[in-house]
């Protein structure tokens, strides 16, 4: 009868951990950059109670993040973009580690540096030569401005990375991300060499939700909530009556 109730509670765990992850996809829709979620799964029957032997039910609910592009919104504002693959922009975090983010938005500060949201700055560094105006990016990710004869020149360039496991980065709030073990190296890039899309500058990269497939996702788990609900209710009443039985 454990078994039962033990299947049972954790198919109403992992569950409800889904219809969780889908609030949140839904609620980020709009969000630029959201990358959505989606609650997995394992699990494999078991009819002994062994110690070390898989549970029955759901042994392991994990939220993996899925890092698809999502579709770029033109803005025509010169310095933001939209990752048209798998890259991420290297930023300087608060802490002063490296952190990645694929949230394009980026400005010149009072002092001349190209920062991402929040002020952060670019990971390396890029700076608007004094006397220059009119910043803005290419397809390249090159960084330009207008010196002050009036010719544009290059005053720097993004640095973007891919990693070999980007499901293996480590989410540390704000839509960044910090290398890990499961995430592998940096691998570093350039836009439009051939090997990586060229980026969409103007433009900014909204979520990848799917509202369809999250509303699908939600029928079928609260249809699998109330099945397990529906398990759990007959296993305590077969345990109460082994109970009574017993008496």
């Amino acid at each position: 009868m454990t078994t039962i109730l033990g299947a049972a509670a954790s198919g109403l765990a992992h569950h409800a951990l889904m219809v969780d992850a889908v609030g949140d996809n839904v609620a980020n829709i709009s969000t630029s950059a959201f990358k959505r979620t989606r609650a997995l799964s394992q699990g494999s029957p078991s009819t002994t109670l062994e110690p070390g032997a898989p549970r029955m039910g759901v042994a392991l609910s994990t939220l993996d993040v899925v890092h698809t592009a999502g579709a770029a919104f033109r803005d025509d504002d010169p310095l933001h973009f939209a990752i048209q693959d798998d890259s991420f922009l290297a930023v300087l975090h608060e802490d002063g580690s490296t952190a990645y983010t694929r949230y394009g938005a980026l400005s010149a500060d009072a002092s001349g540096n190209i920062v991402a949201f929040g002020g952060r700055l670019l990971e390396p560094p890029v700076t608007i030569p004094e006397g220059s105006t009119g910043p803005a990016l290419d397809a390249s990710g090159a960084i330009t401005v207008l010196n002050a004869e009036g010719v544009r020149e290059e005053a720097g360039r993004l640095t973007l990375v891919r990693f070999p496991n980007p499901q293996g980065l480590q989410e540390i709030g704000e839509g960044l991300y910090r290398e890990s073990v499961n995430s592998g190296p940096t691998i570093e890039v350039t836009p439009g060499d051939g090997e990586t899309a060229s980026i969409i500058t103007g433009a900014l990269e909204g979520s990848n939700v799917d509202l369809a497939e999250e509303f699908t996702n939600l029928l079928v788990a609260q249809r699998a909530y109330q099945a397990s609900a529906k398990t759990f209710s007959v296993g305590d009443a077969m345990l109460a009556l082994a109970t009574d039985l017993t008496q």
